[in-house]
């Protein structure tokens, strides 16, 4: 069941799952980087955990949001 919360709650909620979603995200491409034989698929890999990690942060900070 889906819960809308007033506000700035429901605002706080988006945030606080879009980084979750991006970390989650940025841990998958850590596994795929670790996994990887090669060293440009694992730099790329890496590469991409942080880039998913910088969009974590950036929605911890309400800077950005996933949309539903």
């Amino acid at each position: 069941m889906k819960i809308d919360l007033p506000g700035e709650f429901s605002h706080y909620a988006q945030m606080t799952s879009s980084a979750q979603q991006f970390y989650k995200e940025a841990a998958a491409c850590r596994e795929e980087a670790s996994r990887s034989l090669n060293a440009v698929d694992r730099e790329g890999w890496a590469k991409l955990a942080r880039e998913w990690a910088e969009l974590a942060l950036a929605a911890e900070r309400g800077q950005i949001f996933r949309r539903r």
